[in-house]
């Protein structure tokens, strides 16, 4: 669900916290999935720059185009609203960085320590900060941003969970699509029609919408591609009409994301009889997850659960084609952090929402990986996405 005002100012006081730890006055927001996190709101095309300004204490200011202030007025969960630019009556100063100096200015922070997403901002934007605000110091405060999200709150997860019950419904539609030897593009087409008539049948109060940039926006959050065989490697690259033949795998990788929240199902299947490479390797990638799933619990950390694949993969003969990481992070984006690779210490907390998803990537016959989206819990984790995990083969 989209989120309320007493869960909005519970973000807002997470990231401040980190703020004030981090000895920085007040944070500038353009990131769009950053700027929906604090406000609840996307003009989904953004056409122009947004921005929230929040600082360490109070108040933050929602700062956006002339053309989204009737828009976000009625969906923002931050009140104060400055326009920019002209869009019929909606009149305000013609730039955004005059109304950024001036919100600053307002509360004394004009010449304080400023805090900007070091891994997003354009260097443009940064020379638009440093012109309108001389006197301020600006550092890099995209971490405390981005630790308030690692846990999801109880909006977020409702959504999550909504959204792993559509990829599961497109994922039913896949395996009955590859059991009829059908094309890439027709499974991947088939699972984007069963996904569209989940949510428009049982979830069309929600919101199944991507986070847009200034040249256009996603309208429809609901995605699939299939491959077949070598095609596997490419990881991802747009579905053909390549259809399978026996003896090969097929792998198919389902997006989706409702009220911005994401989750990834992700199957392989094989396509009648495996040869013995082939079928070693399916039932070897089965054994690993099993192996991994004990440490998927609260404590230990990215890198502990990591290595604890990277053992399972020596120890089943597949040392040699381990993966740069077995996991990643899901919320407002599809790729977010943390990362269950090898160099991220993060420590996993409950309510934390992640994939896990070794695979293997083997030259003489493509690929395979099942790939399920997971939350933490406080004793260890619970699956959202639950299609079948064994061996599948039509």
């Amino acid at each position: 669900m989209l989120p309320d005002t007493t869960t909005v100012r519970a973000r807002w006081a997470r990231v401040q916290e980190n703020l004030r730890a981090a000895d920085v006055d007040a944070m500038i927001v353009l990131k769009p999935q950053n700027t929906f996190y604090l406000s609840g709101y996307t003009p989904v095309i953004y056409s122009h720059p947004v921005l929230v300004v929040l600082p360490a204490e109070g108040e933050p200011v929602f700062v956006l185009h002339a053309l989204r202030a009737h828009s976000s007025r009625r969906v923002s969960l931050i009140t104060d609203i400055r326009p920019y630019g002209r869009w019929a009556r909606e009149i305000g100063p013609d730039h955004w960085w005059q109304v950024l100096s001036d919100v600053l200015a307002e509360r004394g922070l004009a010449g304080g320590r400023i805090g900007i997403e070091g891994e997003f901002l354009p260097y443009n934007h940064l020379a638009r900060f440093t012109e309108a605000l001389p006197e301020a110091t600006f550092v890099d405060a995209g971490q405390a941003l981005m630790r308030a999200r690692y846990v999801k709150d109880a909006a977020e997860l409702e959504s999550l969970r909504v959204a792993a019950s559509v990829a599961d419904a497109g994922m039913d539609a896949v395996l009955a699509a590859v059991a009829e030897r059908r094309s890439e593009v027709e499974v991947s087409a088939a699972a984007m029609r069963a996904m569209q008539e989940t949510w428009a049948t049982r979830h069309p109060d929600r919101i199944a919408i991507d986070f847009g940039n200034l040249e256009g926006g996603v309208f429809n959050s609901l995605w699939a591609y299939s491959l077949i065989g070598d095609r596997v490697p490419m990881n991802s690259a747009p579905p053909t009409d390549r259809r399978p033949v026996d003896g090969e795998i097929q792998w198919t990788v389902i997006w989706t994301a409702i009220d911005g929240m994401h989750t990834e199902n992700e199957r392989s299947v094989a396509i009648g009889r495996l040869d013995a490479e082939r079928q070693a390797a399916f039932e070897a990638l089965l054994e690993i997850n099993e192996e991994v799933k004990p440490y998927l619990r609260p404590g230990l950390s990215c890198a502990e659960v990591y290595e604890a694949a990277r053992a399972s993969y020596v120890r089943h003969g597949y040392g040699d084609y381990l993966p740069g990481r077995i996991g990643h992070g899901l919320g407002l984006g599809p790729h977010e952090q943390p990362s269950l690779g090898p160099h991220d210490d993060l420590v996993l907390a409950p309510g934390m929402v992640l994939t896990i998803e070794p695979n293997l990537r083997i030259p003489s016959f493509g690929g395979l990986q099942h790939s399920d989206s997971v939350v933490i819990t406080d004793t260890g984790f619970e699956y959202l996405t639950t299609t079948r995990r064994d061996l599948i083969q039509v």
